[in-house]
């Protein structure tokens, strides 16, 4: 056994300059990381969205009708993107999202039920400038595209109700109430983003940003022009996830 082990020795010691020798003289094979032309490839996924949604201004609006404040911490969003690589500017690429959540206050206040729920919904075109770092990726840029905001506002009696209280011939005489605010917007949103190529198919991504909506008309139950609403002034910050499956290929 020890003679073997020391034989095995030698013949490692001997052979592995040659070994070396010749890798040296092969020409080394291209790393697609030092390829120019950019980042080339696509894909989609999903977008968990924290967004520090203002409600300040809209909390007392509220309160000064008697109605339950909405959280000022914040609204949960969930959606998806996708984008590609255009290859005619390298590593722009361009694709789209859509993303949704609502937030709701409800409480008994003397016998009387009351509720406020407040809905956001937005999706647009994304453009985006990505500066690659080997597998870490700074992307800058934004979307712009469309959405609406929807306030729920509920008030009635905390009682049972019939089929005959419903809709009255007389309207003086209903105690029960529910209408839906409606504003469609234009929707901007800078981003600034960190992302990581976790695999050649997969990219996970921090973004950070600002939600900018520019509309004031306002409809009240999908049917009727709302005057003089306060502006609310519901825009800000947020911060979201990026999960990406795809192929990604390039610098």
């Amino acid at each position: 056994m020890k003679y073997g082990l020391s034989l095995l020795l030698l013949l490692v010691l001997f052979t592995t300059p040659a070994w070396a020798q010749e890798e040296d003289d092969v020409e080394p094979r291209p790393n697609r990381r030092e390829r120019g032309g950019g980042i080339v490839g696509g894909g989609g996924g999903v977008a968990p969205t924290w967004s520090f949604i203002n409600t300040a201004t809209l909390n007392r609006e509220l309160a000064a009708k008697g109605l339950p404040a909405l959280s000022e911490d914040g609204m949960f969003m969930f959606g998806g993107h996708g984008y590609i690589y255009t290859m005619i500017i390298p590593n722009l690429r361009v694709g789209g999202m859509g993303y949704g959540g609502g937030m709701e206050t409800r409480r008994d206040k003397d016998g009387q039920y009351q509720s406020v729920r407040l809905d956001v919904s937005s999706g647009g075109v994304t453009l985006e400038y990505v500066i690659p770092l080997g597998r870490l990726h700074v992307a800058f840029g934004g979307m712009i595209g469309g959405g609406s905001y929807t306030l729920t506002l509920t008030q009635s009696d905390n009682a049972g109700k019939t089929w005959g209280s419903l809709m009255p011939s007389n309207p003086a005489s209903a105690v029960d109430s529910r209408h839906e605010l409606v504003n469609s917007f234009l929707a901007v949103q800078p981003t600034l983003m960190l992302e990581y190529e976790v695999h050649p198919f997969v990219n996970l991504g921090v973004q950070a940003g600002y939600f900018g909506t520019v509309g004031e008309d306002w409809k009240l139950d999908d049917n009727f022009d709302l005057m003089n609403v306060p502006d609310f002034g519901l825009d800000g910050a947020f911060a979201r996830l990026h999960l990406t499956f795809g192929l990604f290929l390039g610098e």
